[in-house]
Order: C-alpha cells, then structure tokens, then sequence
C-alpha cells in the first residue's frame, strides 16, 4: 500500500457530518462505560466497610472565686489550650479511656472478603475471668458450634494447636485462659457460624490503643472560647460513640485531678519552707537577744553617727582648699613678664567664691588696668618713651607683688590642708576602735531581718494559694454530646456512584472524541470535496444495499426501477458531461474490498442498456472478481491473450445483457505488472475500441500498486472509486500523489455504500483493506 495510506489521520477541524457518524455509530459505548463503572462502584460499595463517625464540642470553662474576692490571679488559670489538646491527642489519656471501656476482649466475624468487629452486636457474649499466658494476646481463638449444642475453641500458640469443647453459658477453663461464654439464642449463633468464621482475642490494652488511636481526631473550634471537637472514626457506630465519651470523661476527670495535685503540691512546698525558715527566724532572735543581753548594748548604730558627720565636714572643707589652690596655680601661670591683657582679665571671674577674692581681686583688676593703659600708649608712642618704659616698671612691680601674694596665700592653704588630714585621719582611726560587738550585731540583725522577709512571704502565699485552691472549681462542659450516628460518612454511596458515573462519562466521551479525531472514513461526497483537490470531478454516489451476496454481482437489469439502476444512470449521464465521446474508461480504488468491479459491471450494463456495445475487461490479475461475479470460469482470459496464448474471439464472453461483453483475468500470471504495461496490451484496446463503442476496465487498486496508474492515465475518462464507511481519508492523499506527480490530469469519482438511499438488492465484495493486498481476504474468512 502506499505510505500514505499506513500513517496516521488526525482531525483538527470541528465537522458535524463525523461528529453525528461519531454519535450514531459509538452512542452505546457510552452507556456502556457508565453501566461499566456503575457495576463497579455497586462491587466498591458491596466489599469496602462503612466508616462511622461521632463527634463531640466540649468547652474548657474554669471559675476561681480566690481571685474574685483577692484580686489574685487563679494558680489553675488556662490561657492557651494548646496543652489540654495534646493530652486529649496523647497515647495515656487515650489507654486511660480504653481500659474504662472494659475492651478485654474483641469478637470478629469473618467472612469471604470482609471481616467486622462485632462491637456489641455479636450472638455470643465473652467475658474473661484470667489469662494465664500474656503471649495469647491477640491470637484468634476461633469459635464453632457442634451438633450436640455445644461450643469448641480452637487456637494456635507457640505452633501448637489447642482445642476444647464446652458447654454454653458455663465458665470454660483452659490451660491457658478461664472465660465465661454466654448465647442467648442458639439458632442465631448456629446460623451466624455457618455463614461466617467467628473467633475472638484476647486484648492487649497497649496494643488496642495504638491501634484504635489512629482513628481519634482533636481540633480546637475556637481558642477565644476555648472549645475542642473531638471526633472518633470507626467501622463500628456504637464503639465510635464510646470512644468518644470515654475520651472526653477521661480527660475531665485527669485534668481535674492534676490541677488539683500541682495546687496541694505547691502548698505542700510552702509549708515545708515555712516550718524549716520559722525554726531559723526563732534562732536568729534568740541570738540576737543574747548577743544584747551579754554586751548591754542597745542602739550601736548612734556611736558611728557623730563620727560620720564630722568626716564629710572634714572632707568637704578639704575639697575647698582643693580647689582654690588650683585657682591660685592657674593665675601664677598666666603671670608671665609679658602677660596678655585678655587673659589677665579673664582671671577675675576665678576670685569669686574664693577665700582670697577681695585682696586678689584688687590687684588683678589693677594689673589689667596698666595694661590697658600701655595699650593704649603703643598706638600714639614708641617703645623709647619715658612714659611707656615707666609704665612697664609699674607692671613688673604689680606682677611682683600678685605673685609674692599668691605664695603667701598657697603657704596659709597648704597648712589648712595639712590640719584638716590631720583630723581625718583621728576620725578613721576612731572607726578602727568600734568594738567589734557592733559588727556581730549588724550581722545578727540582718540575719533576723531575712528570716522574718523570708518568712512573711512565705505566709502571704500561702494564704493566696490556699485561698484560689479552696475556690477554684473546673465546669469543662460538654456542648454537643457524642450521637449514635447510623449514616457512615465513608464511602458516600451517593457521591461514589456520582463519581464514578461521572468518569463513566468521561471515558465515554474521551473515547468519542478519541473516535472522532483518529476518524478516518469517508461517508459522503461532501467528504471527498474537502479531502480531494479541485480538479476531481464528482459523478455520484452508489447506496448501499440491504443484502450482500459474497461477490460482486451484475444486477442493474433486475430491476430497472431501483435505487441502484437509478443511481448508474445519473452517472452515465454524468460521464457524457465528462466526456460524451469517451471509448476508455478505467476504473480503479485504493485498495480492495472499495465496490470497483461492482461499479464496472453495473457501469458497464446501464451503458449496453443504453444501446451501446460495452465490453468489461477484468485487469485485477492479481485478484480477479469479474468471473465471479458473472458465474463464469476463468480459464481462459486477458492474460491468455497478451502472452497471445489464446486468440480475441476465445477470449470475449457474452453476458445475460445485450450488447455487454466481457474479458475475464484469466489464469494468475507471475508477472502482471509486465502484462499490464505491455504494449500487447495496448494493442488489444485498440482492437476492442474499433469493435465495441465502450471499453471498460477494471483495473488493479492504485493504492497498492502503480501498475494501473498508466491505464488510468491514458482512459478518456479515468474513475476512482472510494466506498463509504470503509474507505479512508488518507486514500484521499494517494489520488493527491496522482495530481501533483502529475501521472494524471483529470480524474472522476465515484462513492459507493452510501447509506442515503436504500434498495432491494445487495451485494459483497469479500475485501478487506491493510497492508497487504492478497492475505486481506484470506483474514477475513478465516
């Protein structure tokens, strides 16, 4: 076949002519896939166990009346409930809540594919008195009813089997376990254990609330009112609902009791500090006691207090000197010989306050005074006058005798200094005489005076936390109680079959649409205008027959009033539009199985209706058809004549209809592409047209191979054949090829099988279309 009959075809372009063949021919698949996936969710809802769930709000309310009537904040006070929800969520309240529940023992049921706990709902009711071996835990102990109304258990332990037959409602007593086994009705049990696998286990409480916690949720509502859901999922609703109630009544009376040890405990704490601090306050006391008793002294804090004041008089007086000697050294430093008026007068605002203010500041003001004066002279004189050198003595003499004052005052200063150490050293050496009674009495009293703080605190805490503690009560309320919620939250039966319906419909419509992009049919002439190029000429359209016969049939003269005789005469006259001088025409398809020597013996028989001489020539000769379908044998024909081993005459067959002859295949040679192409061939047309007025040939598909393309080439009027609902689109680019290779010019076509008009006769083509060209037809019989 040609290549471009094996690649793939996409449709890009919406085209409501598939989209209806789509609809019409693949609308069951639809259903089907939802039908499909319905069963489907039916099989998940049937084997899948129901999950349950119970919820409860609970609300964290505390009350302190201590801090109402002390102002104290409450010792039990919760702020943040982010602690109490990680206890509700934590493994101890939750074994806790387990081992209220009285959960020593679970009972199953087991059957094909599922197997349920039987939570208060079982036919048989264990209650265990001991268990001897802690190592069956967990181990199924199946449970069995004999003929005799009696009650076998059967276990596996350490691979060893153990068994024992007791009677009902008595105390059954193994080696391993003792348990009282209870039935209220026997026939219920009997038939229970005939439709199920019953057995029960012993319940390790550790093991039982790992496994059931996983299922526990615990969520705050809201922290401001400090509300907390907890909400329990299980396959059983009434075990879901006593988790929950043993959870939250666990967790009331744990948190209670908790606050209420951590209070005694801290009140415990303070009245042992109390006892050990009163003993240490009475010690403290007594000695202080004795220590005043023995040394009779009173107030020791009066002896220091003279002594004190005197030294920071003493210390006072000596900074004074301190600092007007520094006065007095700063003005001899700016008594240079040439001194600097500014500098001299900035020196009086230093006098003040000081012992030598009066007589020091006359003279400084004096000196300023000369030296303003001699200013004033060195702008009108020069340095030779006699004023000006008798103003220069003057100023040496002043600054002589500031400085002989500074030194007189600077000796008085030094002696004060040195008086006033003197009577500060008496002063610290009268501190190093205090007794040293007077230490080990402050060091007694400020003993005393920490124990008796100590204590005092102590007390008034106490009395705090005693009070909050006596007033403090805990009202955790439940908001919304735990429900016996018979409706499972899991799986939603209305939501999976939603679900799944929905992806049945999603499939369906991925596969319609799937179909409608790969489609690849041709099924009308509106189809072939898209797909083919312009120059093509459409003579019509062929239907498609109720009934089929297993090869192509000549049936045109059977009945001249039906659709089919109606359809080949519109194409006769088509083709005298054509070409109404034509003598050739050659009529080809893509592959077999297309309606191709159909088409030429009807073809062939309206036109010899017409009056016209037509003959057939059958030039498939790799599968040849025409005999067939004219109940002839092919033992002689068109391939017997080229090699010239027969002669014309032998050759031309009369059929049933006047002036229609015909040349079967004959024998299958070797070599057909070689016998076509032959310029015998040739020959032997040109002698057919000079004897008949229409040559009709019924030529070898194109699709599979180019030996026919010369003939269509060189007929008046080429055919091309495309079957509806069978051929593909892609054909369309084989007579594409034929264009743009330009190996035609011209090129007329024909749709066969359309299923627009309807008729009496029918008709089989044995064909099918693939890779192959001979092994098609074989597959299909087989």
């Amino acid at each position: 076949m040609n290549s471009s009959s094996s690649s793939i075809f996409i449709n890009k372009d919406y085209n409501p002519i598939i989209v209806s063949v789509i609809l019409r021919r693949y609308w069951w698949w639809v259903l089907l896939l939802i039908f499909f996936f319905t069963g489907i969710a039916f099989f998940y809802l049937r084997y899948t166990k129901p999950v349950y769930n119970s919820t409860m709000v609970i609300q964290l309310v505390e009350k302190d009346q201590g801090k109402e009537l002390l102002e104290l904040e409450s010792i039990n006070k919760v702020d943040d409930i982010s602690s109490e929800i990680e206890l509700l969520r934590s493994q101890l309240l939750f074994e806790m809540a387990i081992s209220k529940m009285n959960m020593n023992v679970s009972i199953f049921s087991e059957g094909k594919i599922l197997t349920e706990e039987k939570y208060h709902q079982s036919t048989f009711t264990v209650l265990p008195y001991q268990l001897r071996d802690s190592s069956l835990c967990d181990v199924p102990i199946e449970v069995e009813t004999t003929e005799d109304g009696r009650i076998k258990f059967t276990y596996d332990l350490n691979g060893k089997t153990y068994s024992k037959v007791s009677d009902v409602n008595k105390t059954i007593r193994t080696s391993h376990f003792d348990v009282a086994f209870k039935v209220e009705n026997w026939e219920i049990l009997k038939q229970d254990d005939a439709a199920n696998r019953l057995y029960f286990t012993f319940n390790n409480q550790k093991t039982l609330a790992s496994r059931l916690i996983a299922n526990l949720e615990v969520n705050p509502v809201d922290m401001n009112a400090k509300t907390i859901e907890l909400k329990y999922n299980g396959n059983n609703p009434e075990m879901c609902k006593d988790i929950i109630q043993s959870v939250a009544t666990t967790f009331f009376n744990y948190d209670e009791e908790m606050k209420r040890k951590s209070a005694d405990n801290i009140l415990s704490f303070i009245q042992l500090q109390l006892d050990s601090i009163s003993g240490e306050l009475k010690y403290s006391k007594d000695s202080l006691t004795d220590f005043q008793r023995k040394t009779r002294l009173t107030d020791p804090e009066n002896m220091g207090g003279n002594l004190s004041d005197n030294m920071d008089k003493f210390q006072d007086m000596l900074f004074e000197l301190q600092n007007e000697s520094a006065t007095l050294k700063m003005v001899h430093s700016k008594l240079k010989s040439e001194p600097n008026r500014v500098d001299i007068y900035r020196l009086i605002p230093e006098m003040m306050g000081t012992s030598f203010e009066l007589s020091m500041t006359k003279q400084i003001t004096d000196l300023n005074t000369l030296l303003e004066r001699k200013e004033e002279l060195l702008t009108n004189v020069s340095e030779n006058n006699s004023e000006l050198k008798n103003l220069n003595s003057r100023i040496q003499s002043k600054i002589q005798a500031i400085r002989r004052s500074i030194e007189v005052i600077q000796e008085r200063i030094r002696t004060q200094v040195k008086t006033i150490n003197g009577k500060i050293g008496g002063i610290e050496g009268e501190y190093l005489k205090l007794p040293q009674k007077k230490m080990e009495y402050n060091r007694l009293k400020s003993l005393q005076d920490l124990n008796e703080k100590y204590y005092t605190l102590l007390t008034e805490k106490k009395v705090m936390y005693s009070i909050s503690n006596a007033g403090y009560t805990s009202s955790n309320r439940v908001l919304n109680d735990a429900s016996l919620n018979g409706i499972p939250v899991s799986p939603n039966r209305r939501l999976v079959y939603a679900g799944f319906i929905f992806v049945g419909f999603v499939f369906g419509f991925a596969l319609l649409f799937f179909k409608y992009i790969t489609f690849n049919e041709i099924n009308t002439v509106e189809d072939l205008k898209q797909l083919l190029p312009e120059k093509i000429t459409i003579l019509g359209n062929i239907p498609q027959l109720k009934e089929s016969s297993e090869f192509s049939q000549l049936m045109i003269h059977r009945n001249p009033k039906s659709i089919l005789a109606e359809s080949m005469r519109n194409i006769r006259t088509n083709l005298s539009f054509v070409n109404s001088n034509a003598r050739v025409i050659a009529i080809s398809s893509s592959i077999s199985g297309e309606g191709k020597t159909f088409v030429a013996l009807n073809l062939a028989g309206i036109i010899a209706l017409s009056g016209k001489k037509t003959i057939v020539i059958d030039l498939d000769l790799r599968k040849p058809k025409v005999h067939l379908g004219l109940n002839v044998a092919n033992d002689k024909g068109i391939s017997n004549l080229i090699i010239k081993q027969a002669t014309l005459e032998e050759c031309i067959r009369n059929s049933e209809i006047e002036n229609l002859d015909f040349i079967s295949a004959g024998p299958i040679p070797p070599n057909p592409s070689e016998l076509i192409l032959s310029d015998s061939f040739f020959e032997i047309l040109e002698t057919l047209k000079s004897k008949y007025d229409v040559v009709i040939i019924d030529n070898p598909p194109v699709g599979l191979v180019t030996d026919g393309v010369q003939i269509l080439a060189k007929a008046d009027v080429p055919i091309y054949i495309f079957k509806a609902h069978y051929s593909k689109r892609i054909f369309a680019g084989r007579v594409r090829e034929l264009f743009e290779m330009n190996q035609i010019t011209h090129l007329n076509i024909i749709l066969n099988g359309t299923k627009a008009f309807k008729g009496k006769y029918g008709y089989g083509y044995g064909y099918g279309y693939g890779y192959g060209y001979y092994d098609e037809e074989d597959k299909k019989k087989k």
